[in-house]
């Protein structure tokens, strides 16, 4: 019998724990359409008119195919085995740190048909997606086309989906759940006018309607992020660095987390 622990929290952001404080580290102009991310090289991966960029010191790569429509997702957590989805086509693309194609997946083309709405980086050669006709999460290992976990059937539309290697978050209207490798809920956290999240290594930041807000692996509460008053389009976390995006506007500042 598999153990997990199933937390409900009845969470309006009107109650947290100890605010974050913030420090401001810099603001770029980055005239893009969606901002992906900032991995742990400093490289920056953004997406202008349905090209992936990276831009690090000195060289810019780019991976195009509009072939495969409009460019859904991209999920930079390997940058060694970065992930792009692309929903009119049902189909992922896999790239190298140099954004050259290692694998294609056409999920039309597999051996059992699946119609994905998300597919996000899992452990090894497994791809978190999200089956559009089952309702469920599922761990696709891509390398022996073959399902190595799912979940129950899901109710809820999912708004959007972040993973790591371990364990995966999808938004909903009513919050975020989170499951692991094996298929089971971990948590259930009911929350409001959630925009959008990020996440890294466990630790989530939350956007509402009007305010940030941090959630430490573990934890339960959530703290107020410190921020002036920012029109937050995309965010990204890595570590203690956390960059907002306002559409002209890259914002970097540092997390001042308690060290504990």
């Amino acid at each position: 019998m598999r153990l997990f622990i199933l937390l409900f929290l009845a969470f309006c952001f009107s109650t947290y724990a100890q605010d974050i404080a913030v420090k401001a580290i810099s603001k770029t102009t980055v005239e893009t359409d969606t901002f992906v991310g900032v991995d742990e090289y400093k490289s920056l991966y953004h997406i202008k008119d349905n090209i992936f960029y990276k831009k690090e010191s000195g060289k810019t790569y780019q991976f195009n195919d509009f072939q495969l429509g409009d460019l859904t997702h991209a999920d930079i957590l390997n940058p060694l085995k970065i992930v792009l989805f692309y929903e009119d086509t049902n189909t992922a693309v896999i790239l190298d740190n140099t954004l050259s194609e290692i694998k294609r997946i056409n999920f039309n083309q597999i051996n059992e048909f699946r119609n994905i709405q998300f597919a996000t980086t899992g452990i090894d050669r497994n791809l978190w997606v999200f089956n559009l006709d089952l309702q469920q999460l599922e761990l696709y290992d891509y390398n022996r086309d073959e399902i190595v976990a799912n979940t129950q059937p899901i109710s809820e539309t999912i708004e959007l989906q972040k993973s790591n290697y371990n364990f995966c978050w999808l938004l909903t209207k009513s919050g975020i759940q989170k499951y692991n490798i094996y298929g089971s809920l971990m948590s259930d956290f009911k929350l409001q006018d959630v925009i959008t999240f990020t996440e890294k290594n466990g630790n989530l930041v939350i956007a509402n309607t009007t305010s940030l807000y941090y959630l430490k692996k573990g934890n339960t509460e959530f703290q107020l992020i410190k921020l002036p008053k920012i029109d937050v389009k995309q965010l990204f976390l890595d570590i203690e660095n956390l960059y907002l995006y306002d559409g002209e506007t890259l914002h970097h500042y540092q997390l001042q987390l308690p060290k504990n």
